[in-house]
C-alpha cells in the first residue's frame, strides 16, 4: 500500500501523534514478545511452545536538516527534541518495522514469516505513506487506516482562508484606508482657512463625504497596506499557471493553480515553519476588520440621510 495525503495542513503535533501510535504499537509487539521469552525461558529447546518466535521490532526516525546533515535514530525523545527548530528541517522519515515466525496450518514448527513495514515520508509539500507486508495484509491495513486517519483528520490546505483570500485582503485594506480617510479629514478640517474655498466646501458634500470617502479608504488602504497582508500571504500561496494572452495589455494572464495546490499537502517544518501561525494572524485580522467595514457602512448610511 503507498498512498499519499493530499490537501492537509500537517502540523507537528500531528507528526508527533503519529510517532506517538507507531511506538504504541511496537510496545504492543514488545509485550508480546518478551511475554513469550519468559514463558519459555527454563523450558527445554525440544519442549518451547512458540506462538511468535524470533521477533524483532524497531522504530527509526530520520530528520534531513537544510544544512544538508542527515541524522536517524531509534531514541523517541531524540525525535521530538529536534522539532523544536523547524525552521531548520527539511524531510522527516519514520519507518517501523515488526517481524515475527508463525507456526502453520497444521505443522509444528514455526515456519511461516510476518512482517509489517511502515514507512512515512513527511515534505514541505507531501506526505506519502508506504506499507510492505507479508502475511499481515489484515493487520497492516488496519495499522495503515489509524495512520491515515490521524493524518487526515487536519483542517483543509485549501481552506476558507485561501479560498476567500480576496476578500480578506481587501478587508484589511479597505479598514486600514478608513482609518487613514478619518485621518486625513480631520487634518483638512483643522486646516479648513488655509485651503481652497472651493474644496472646503467639498468636504460638507454628504456625496463626496460617503462615497468620496470609500473612494479614498479603497485607495489610501491599497497603496499604503496591501504589501502587508500580502507578506503575510506569500509563503502560503499557491503556484501559478499561465492562462493565456492579454492582447490588450500585451502580457501573459496568470491565475493561482488551484488542481496543484490541492495535490499536496502543507507540512508546518521548512518553507512553511510558521504557516500555522500565519492563518491565525489573517482570521484574527479579518475577524476584526469586516467589522470595521459593517460599521463603516452604518455610518455611511446615517451620514447619507443626516447631511442635507
Amino acid at each position: 500500500m503507498n498512498n499519499k495525503v493530499v490537501n492537509k495542513q500537517i502540523p507537528l503535533e500531528t507528526i508527533v501523534k503519529v510517532a506517538n501510535h507507531l511506538e504504541d504499537y511496537k510496545e504492543k509487539y514488545d509485550r508480546k514478545f518478551e511475554l513469550e521469552e519468559n514463558k519459555n525461558k527454563n523450558i527445554p529447546y525440544g519442549e518451547k511452545q512458540w506462538e511468535y518466535e524470533n521477533g524483532n521490532t524497531t522504530i527509526k526516525y530520520t530528520i534531513e536538516f537544510k544544512n544538508g546533515k542527515n541524522i536517524t535514530e531509534s531514541d523517541y525523545n531524540w525525535f521530538v527534541g529536534n522539532l523544536n527548530q523547524p525552521s531548520t528541517i527539511k524531510n522527516i522519515s519514520i519507518d517501523l518495522y515488526v517481524s515475527f515466525y508463525t507456526k502453520s496450518p497444521n505443522n509444528t514448527i514455526n515456519d511461516v514469516y510476518n512482517k509489517i513495514n511502515v514507512s512515512l515520508y513527511f515534505r514541505e509539500f507531501d506526505v506519502t505513506i508506504d506499507v510492505d507486508t507479508t502475511n499481515q495484509e489484515n493487520e497492516a491495513h488496519n495499522l495503515y487506516s489509524e495512520v491515515m486517519n490521524i493524518l487526515e483528520d487536519n483542517e483543509d490546505r485549501y481552506n476558507k482562508t485561501m479560498k476567500h483570500r480576496k476578500i480578506r485582503t481587501q478587508c484589511f485594506t479597505i479598514s486600514v484606508g478608513i482609518i487613514l480617510s478619518y485621518i486625513l479629514y480631520v487634518i483638512l478640517k483643522i486646516n479648513a482657512d488655509k485651503i481652497s474655498p472651493i474644496f472646503a466646501e467639498y468636504l460638507n458634500n454628504k456625496y463626496i463625504l460617503v462615497f468620496g470617502q470609500w473612494f479614498v479608504a479603497i485607495l489610501l488602504g491599497n497603496i499604503f497596506s496591501y504589501w502587508y497582508i500580502l507578506s503575510v500571504y506569500r509563503p502560503l500561496l499557491p503556484e501559478t499557471k499561465y492562462a493565456g494572452y492579454n492582447y490588450s495589455a500585451n502580457r501573459g494572464n496568470y491565475t493561482d493553480d488551484v488542481d496543484d495546490y490541492l495535490e499536496h499537502s502543507e507540512v508546518h517544518f521548512g518553507k512553511y515553519w510558521d504557516a500555522e501561525k500565519r492563518r491565525m494572524t489573517i482570521e484574527k485580522i479579518y475577524k476584526i476588520t469586516n467589522k470595521i467595514i459593517l460599521v463603516q457602512l452604518a455610518i455611511s448610511a446615517i451620514l447619507f440621510f443626516i447631511i442635507k
